[in-house]
């Protein structure tokens, strides 16, 4: 029986490792299941979310108008390019989130919109939306999710809260968060198929070299441009990978790769705007080739210490981002927009990718968010969130879906279809997973 994956994606295999290549027409069209099969191949729909900690300025956050016609705030400007791939979600909020101590208890439960349980010990919320998702879509891929991050968790205890919830938005239980993955380098071996780090080259394209030669042939001229494109990608973030580890890129005939990378709590790139797109670029191509259909991102814990100075030099009221989400104003917009300028570069990564008649970005759907909006006054009766894509042609994008607050009565029916969960309930539906309710909501967002 051919496997669901491979008869829609061609794979490059060498010595220990499998590269899975973009989808492919000519590999489709030349697989006899597919010869035989009645109707067009299904195309498989992903889901990220990608998370900012400490809010926003919501000075500079937000967007009017629709189409052509959205204007966007300050933070949002770097979306330009994708507005037609965007919906601007205003004035949702997770009710549970006013539960508990304003940081710790809102940030696991960013994708549950569960309560947080107030513990130092045994710690508790719900199982995620995309660890559900994990559980429908996984069987397809080699991969069944992707939990992403660039700092390690947080230790110690506020308000009688465990700090360990500030690091983790993903739990594939109540009690139990999905270890992150920081480093570029255990990511990239794990997407190659050497999670072990048992290969000895440096470069997974001298490895299937032989077998990429001899699938050429048998592809159409679109193809062949399809795969060099994607290969040369590939180099690149090889060659950025060599870079941060500060090792050349050039074949190792002695140490392995587990020799040349600190695990499993190896020490991330300096450069954090380097770390963060190395890793958004990684998480596109395990898209584009199907190795996982979920995944979650956090550029930072929440009460994050990160240090944006960068973003300015000689201002070094960007040293601590916690600290600025305090101080708020342009500055922290500053900050706000360089989180949005990774999250777009990642959406036209997943739009340079083509699948079918359309792109990777098309059959995504990829959320932006964070746990507070204005972070300098821990305010959680509204949301910063974003969603961008299609999911398959489900969504319809280049929006702004306004929930403003409705009076002082949070349980008010117009105030109730403002809850997070009403989005995630309607969400399910495009990933085949129909249910009557998600945590704790009341029905299905009004205009998705």
């Amino acid at each position: 029986m051919t496997n669901h994956r491979t008869s829609r994606r061609a794979v490059l295999k060498g010595l220990g490792v499998a590269l899975a290549l973009p989808w492919l027409e000519s590999a489709w069209a030349k697989d006899p299941a597919v010869a035989a099969a009645p109707s067009a191949p299904t195309k498989p729909v992903r889901f990220a979310s990608l998370f900012m900690g400490n809010g926003v300025n919501p000075g500079g956050w937000g967007a009017t108008g629709n189409g052509k016609d959205m204007v966007l705030k300050p933070a949002l400007t770097p979306l330009e390019s994708v507005k037609e791939h965007l919906l601007v979600l205003q004035g949702l909020y997770n009710p549970n989130a006013l539960h508990g101590e304003q940081h710790v208890g809102a940030v696991p439960n960013v994708l549950s919109c569960a309560r947080v349980k107030p513990t130092a010990s045994d710690i508790e919320v719900a199982t995620s939306f995309d660890q559900i998702l994990a559980q429908r879509l996984g069987q397809h891929t080699s991969l069944p999710s992707l939990v992403l991050g660039i700092e390690p968790p947080d230790t110690g205890v506020l308000s009688g809260f465990s700090k360990i919830y500030c690091g983790h938005i993903s739990w594939s239980s109540p009690t139990t968060p999905v270890p992150r993955e920081n480093n570029p380098r255990s990511l990239y071996d794990r997407l190659v198929g050497d999670p072990r780090g048992s290969r000895i080259a440096r470069s997974v394209l001298d490895l299937v070299a032989d077998d990429a030669k001899r699938l050429t042939p048998d592809l159409s001229s679109w193809d062949r441009h399809r795969v060099n494109d994607y290969l040369t990608a590939v180099r690149e973030v090889e060659q950025r990978l060599a870079q941060a580890e500060r090792k050349p890129l050039e074949p190792v005939r002695g140490p392995t790769v587990d020799k040349l990378i600190a695990a499993p709590d190896p020490v991330p790139p300096v450069d954090i705007a380097a770390h963060m797109k190395l890793m958004l670029d990684l998480l596109a191509i395990a898209f584009a080739t199907d190795q996982t259909r979920v995944a979650t991102f956090m550029f930072n814990n929440d009460l994050s210490k990160m240090d944006f100075s960068f973003l300015k030099p000689g201002n070094n009221s960007l040293n601590n981002l916690h600290t600025q989400s305090h101080s708020g104003g342009e500055d922290y917009t500053l900050v706000n927009r360089f989180h949005v300028q990774c999250f777009a570069d990642f959406l036209n990564r997943l739009k340079s990718f083509p699948e079918g008649d359309g792109t990777v970005l098309d059959n995504s759907c990829v959320t932006f968010c964070s746990s507070l909006m204005n972070g300098g006054a821990h305010d959680r009766s509204q949301m910063p969130v974003l969603l961008a894509g299609r999911a398959g042609g489900g969504l319809k994008t280049g929006r702004t879906l306004n929930f403003e607050m409705k009076g002082t009565d949070l349980e008010e029916p117009l105030n109730r279809r403002r809850r997070l969960s009403n989005l995630y309930l309607g969400l399910l539906d495009h990933y085949g997973i129909h249910q009557p309710a998600f945590g704790d909501s009341v029905g299905r967002l009004d205009g998705l």
